[in-house]
């Protein structure tokens, strides 16, 4: 009969009974050592060999029926390795190359579990367990890449220890794996020493240093990677408020926090059957642009793309190019995990703010991404034969990017000879630019696929949404204002520098942006609608107009912070994780950043062009999968009509106005 089985002693003296060996056949690995030893522990620091992401799931649900409440597990694991995830390594030309595939892999572990057939087709509870361990700390993993020789093989060593809250700690070594079948059905065997007694004691302090040295990346020819912070997100995304609990086998187990991405196969599929649509049109003729609205999945509809290339060998090495670091980074972890997923696994190079592999591209470009900043495309071009091109598909992420005079005139004519060619917008036209939106087109290839705002919220992607307009008039110094544009226009056309219309239009829209009136009029609002303080996104023109604003939203809450150009990125983090209400920015956060918990945008600055709306609205209509009801609030100024202020912006309020108050009543099928 095991030790766990003894039902009045202590669980100081159970774990006193402990023995020196366990070995199947004699005894019950899981029951006799490892269930009253973690039944009982505060802390189990655990080495073992590879795990796969399906082999984490089911061992941290079978933890749940016998960890307590304050036990804090250390797992130090090697991933599975491929035989192509080895041979990315081994291409791999620089340590720094080296290590964001070592990442990658490891939070491959993490992303694929998430992401696994069981959640989407079962909700198994036991997925939502190992997030919750991961995201409040219960459980950190740690990642092992063995590097004592050359093709060195997987850490595969095996110590564990545990402390319990008395001070008694126990160690042990041996062949058995955290699993069902390493406790029961597997032949194993373990050696175990225990501190209490005087011949295990340097046993025991031996086993400890050595997890420790690990642990801490001390060891030598062993590199250790924790879980990267857009992992770590990710699990929190994923992960209940509260632990739940494994139900019994023959009990229907119910998810703790049902979802709207816990989709039956068919609904799920039907969802999202635009992507496949988008990939046929564009695979098709193999050049042209993807009209999507924000949040309808550009980047997974690109992945698939570059999937279908790569299983028919049609595709040599892969360029994405956009503008911004923001949206550049959000790439990077995007296409990483699916690269490192392929059959053969492509290497990620990046060229753009600190990010220098340019060159590393240039020189060996066979099975390899390339990243990188717009403006760096006409020094890669020149590198780059016409002849390598063939092969290779270019990616222009936010496409009317590419339309500028600037890239016009240093792009024309490069883009025929690549083999395939994408770009990718919400609206790929630019407004008031026929010349920049002819360029596009000539150089990618027409739009082969449109899916919009409205068809989105139709099939449920993004969410329904309230529009309120705020109606203001021009103040007397505003008119003064105009009147100096006006004025600068005419000085200009005398000394033979006349302003083009674009000049003019952007100098008197600064005046209609920065209307003295709305502060004021925002405030009055507030009063009797507080509540948009909070989950909230204020976009203004500029800075100074943006104190204004917070003089206001200091009376109703003082978690707000700004996100400027040169701002810390924290407080974009904060406000994504919920930690500030109010966020109060200009253009910086206009393109691809996702955040699930926004509800609410307040355009103080409009553009003209439709692009920057829907952009901007597009923040708030990500649906929340933690609150599948969310509705969104958007609050617009809209200026009223007076006798003598220009009619051409007063229209432009007035289309906006119309245009937006349609999308509001569109309503999810």
């Amino acid at each position: 009969m095991g030790i766990a089985s003894s039902k009045k002693l202590s669980g100081q003296e159970i774990i006193s009974k402990i023995n020196g060996n366990y070995r199947s056949g004699k005894s019950d690995l899981g029951r006799d050592f490892f269930s009253p030893c973690l039944k009982y522990c505060n802390r189990y620091r655990r080495a073992v060999g590879y795990f796969s992401s399906g082999a984490l799931i089911v061992w941290s649900g079978a933890l749940e029926e016998i960890l307590t409440d304050d036990v804090k597990i250390q797992l130090i694991i090697s991933p599975n390795l491929s035989i192509e995830d080895k041979e990315a390594l081994q291409r791999s030309l620089d340590e720094a190359e080296r290590r964001k595939l070592r990442q990658t892999i490891a939070d491959k572990v993490i992303t694929d579990a998430l992401s696994s057939p069981e959640k989407l087709n079962t909700a198994d509870v036991r997925l939502e367990l190992l997030a919750w361990l991961v995201a409040n700390e219960r459980l950190i993993i740690r990642f092992a890449f063995p590097e004592h020789m050359e093709d060195a093989g997987i850490f595969h060593e095996k110590i564990g220890i545990f402390d319990f809250p008395w001070g008694d700690t126990v160690a042990f070594t041996g062949s058995a794996n955290e699993s069902s079948m390493g406790h029961s059905r597997n032949y194993e065997s373990i050696d175990v020493y225990r501190n209490w007694l005087s011949a295990d004691i340097e046993r025991v302090k031996t086993k400890v240093d050595e997890f420790e040295e690990a642990w801490n990346s001390q060891a030598q020819g062993l590199k250790i990677i924790p879980l990267s912070e857009e992992a770590i997100k990710l699990i929190k995304i994923n992960a209940p408020n509260k632990k739940p609990s494994i139900s019994p086998k023959n009990q229907t187990i119910t998810p703790s926090n049902p979802t709207n991405d816990v989709l039956e196969p068919k609904v799920y599929e039907e969802k999202w059957r635009h992507q496949d649509e988008a990939v046929d049109k564009f695979l098709q003729v193999g050049h042209g642009v993807l009209e999507m609205a924000t949040g309808t999945g550009k980047t997974r509809t690109t992945t698939k793309i570059l999937s279908n290339l790569d299983d028919e060998e049609k595709l040599d090495a892969i360029i994405i190019s956009t503008e911004g670091t923001d949206l550049l980074d959000q790439w990077a972890r995007e296409i990483e995990p699916w690269s490192i997923g392929r059959r053969k696994p492509f290497r990620v190079l990046k060229h753009y703010a600190s990010h220098h592999q340019l060159e590393s591209f240039v020189n060996n470009n066979k099975g390899a991404v390339l990243i990188v900043s717009r403006e760096k495309l006409a020094f890669l071009f020149k590198r780059l034969a016409p002849e390598k091109r063939k092969r290779m598909i270019i990616v222009h992420d936010e496409v009317h990017g590419l339309g500028s005079p600037v890239l016009r005139q240093s792009l024309a004519g490069q883009h025929q000879t690549f083999g395939y060619r994408l770009g990718l917008s919400a609206t790929p036209e630019r407004e008031y630019d026929i010349d920049g939106t002819e360029f596009i087109f000539q150089e990618l290839g027409n739009v082969v696929f449109k899916f919009g705002l409205k068809d989105a919220i139709e099939q449920g992607i993004l969410c329904e949404f309230n529009y309120i307009p705020l109606y203001y008039q021009l103040t007397d110094n505003d008119k003064q204002r105009l009147k100096q544009v006006y004025n600068k226009q005419s000085a200009r056309a005398q000394v033979g520098n006349p302003m083009s219309q674009t000049e003019l239009w952007i100098e008197l829209a600064r005046v209609y942006k920065t209307a003295e009136q709305k502060p004021d009029i925002f405030a009055s609002f507030l009063r009797e609608n507080s509540q948009y303080t909070r989950s909230t996104i204020i976009f203004v023109d500029n800075r100074e107009y943006g104190y204004k604003i917070l003089e206001t939203i200091h009376g109703y809450t003082y978690k707000y912070r700004t996100y400027y150009a040169e701002d810390d990125r924290a407080n974009l983090n904060k406000f994504a994780n919920g930690n500030i209400d109010c966020l109060i920015t200009c253009h910086r956060i206009s393109q691809g950043i996702d955040i699930k918990n926004l509800k609410n945008v307040i355009l103080f600055s409009s553009s003209r062009a439709r692009l920057e709306t829907i952009q901007r609205i597009g923040r708030c209509l990500r649906v929340n999968p933690n609150f599948p009801e969310k509705r969104a609030t958007v609050i617009d100024f809209i200026l009223q009509s007076e006798p003598d202020e220009d009619k051409d912006i007063i229209s432009a309020d007035e289309e906006r106005y119309l245009w937006l108050s349609e999308l509001s009543n569109t309503r999810r099928k």
